[in-house]
């Protein structure tokens, strides 16, 4: 492989592509098919999603091997500051010159297809039939995939590279997630002249989220308060605050128990304050749980050892494409691409990361008959 899958990487990185910009990173991914010799086709999740690019899909022929259809997924955006990345290379480690993130999230699992597919054309790898699925707007709530074509997708299993650990490690559990949005509602009053005319829709806000139990709330649940808008002026008594939070659980019926307390303590504010309370529920996605003794994962588990590489299964408290592709009954599981520190100005990867996921691809997709029997 020489140093080009290293090449690639650089160049997809100073590629600007953070949320709904994510155009010359897809027509960089489209021209790499084209020259490899595989058709590729973009959706209009765009146009869906306020973006300027969709998802891109391409479609690899079996070569030399009897396999299902598997997928390869990763996403095209990254978070933001994401303009203007300038990566250096110190050693055998990649990291960000100035002020942005890297954005080895995802580039990294982008550049990897990039070089599978080189491989394949070039005849220097064996693999049954693959779909590349490469998706906008992950960084969102998950856009991309949530607008994905689904009847042009063949394959019942899928690999998503977008873990944030080492590669080997192989995600098969992630929680489901609910978006909560509290609107608390009082009464504006001159805050010099006459507040007690007033209630403060900011006092109830805090008030609420004062008895709210936030953060690690055990080994599976996790829950946040992350914005709070209100008010107009400091003369003001604020009639109208907005707080946003979010809970996350691998257990369904432990999530369930913290979003009703996240409830509970904006009713309690509401009598205590006197304050109005409106509250919306959304569910971000479905979290899944994929058994360690499933061919998805055995799988994975040949491939490393093919590498000498162990494999280990570990859960994550984050969600993915593998979420939606779970819930659209395709067997996903996630594969990590050695990002460190990802979605900070800290973030690197070391290049021998960026070989070793390549390596790993290949080994799965050379072996994919495994999953023949899967059901």
């Amino acid at each position: 492989m020489g140093d080009r899958i290293l090449d690639t990487f650089l160049t997809l990185v100073r590629i600007d592509s953070e949320t709904y910009h994510e155009a010359e990173v897809a027509d960089f991914v489209m021209e790499a098919a084209v020259e490899s010799g595989f058709k590729a086709y973009m959706d209009n999740a765009g146009k869906a999603i306020g973006g300027e690019a969709g998802n891109v899909y391409i479609r690899m022929p079996a070569r030399g091997v009897d396999a299902p259809p598997l997928i390869f997924c990763a996403h095209m955006d990254t978070v933001s500051p994401g303009k203007g990345i300038e990566p250096v290379v110190k050693g055998e480690r990649v990291l960000s010159a100035g002020e942005t993130i890297l954005g080895a999230d995802c580039k990294v699992g982008v550049a990897a297809i990039i070089e599978f597919m080189r491989l394949s054309a070039e005849g220097s790898i064996e693999h049954g039939p693959i779909e590349i699925i490469l998706t906008v707007a992950e960084e969102t709530q998950l856009q991309g995939v949530r607008n994905l074509e689904w009847d042009r997708i063949e394959a019942r299993h899928a690999y998503v590279l977008d873990g944030a650990g080492g590669v080997g490690e192989v995600i098969n559990a992630s929680p489901t997630q609910d978006n909560l949005e509290f609107v608390f509602k009082g009464n504006a009053a001159h805050a010099g002249v006459e507040p007690e005319k007033g209630t403060n829709a900011i006092f109830g806000a805090s008030w609420a989220i004062s008895l709210m139990h936030l953060g690690r709330i055990d080994s599976e649940t996790t829950a946040n308060i992350g914005v709070i808008e209100g008010g107009r002026a400091v003369n003001i008594v604020p009639d109208e605050t907005v707080v946003k939070g979010e809970v996350r659980s691998l257990d369904v019926d432990k999530l369930d128990e913290q979003r009703k307390s996240m409830l509970r303590a904006a009713l309690e504010a509401e009598a205590a304050v006197g304050v109005g309370v409106e509250v919306k529920v959304d569910r971000a996605y479905d979290g899944y749980l994929i058994d360690r003794d499933d061919p998805l994962i055995l799988l994975a588990d040949e491939a490393g050892k093919a590498m000498g590489m162990k494999v280990e299964v570990v859960r994550s408290g984050g969600g993915s494409d593998a979420n939606f592709m779970n819930g659209y009954g395709i067997k996903s599981v996630v594969l990590s691409i050695g990002a460190r520190q990802p979605h900070t100005t800290h973030e690197y990867i070391d290049v021998q990361e960026l070989h070793r996921l390549v390596r790993f691809c290949c080994e799965i997709a050379a072996n994919a008959g495994r999953l023949r029997g899967d059901k």
